[in-house]
């Protein structure tokens, strides 16, 4: 999801110098623009976090359904950046 939304910002000439900034950005020019749906933007921010957390907190542990959960929200998210840029280039 972090690439996508990297690429994304790419096409718009955007860059960012941490994960933190392109969430921002991508929240940003594109979710709070209405351009994309404001879950996908929730599921890129509830990524980082899980990261976050599994790289720095002691113990933390990704639940088997939560990993399931968000693979699955993944997906939609990355569909809806390809159809997104899809329809960008047709145009």
């Amino acid at each position: 999801m972090f690439y996508s939304a990297e690429a994304i910002l790419l096409t718009n000439d955007l860059k960012a110098p941490s994960h933190k900034g392109v969430i921002s950005l991508f929240g940003e020019r594109f979710i709070k623009t209405g351009k994309l749906d404001k879950e996908l933007g929730k599921a890129l921010r509830r990524a980082y976090d899980l990261r976050q957390r599994g790289d720095y907190e002691t113990g933390f542990m990704v639940t088997e359904e939560e990993a399931r959960k968000l693979l699955g929200i993944s997906k939609n998210v990355l569909k809806a950046i390809s159809y997104y840029l899809s329809e960008r280039t047709d145009s």
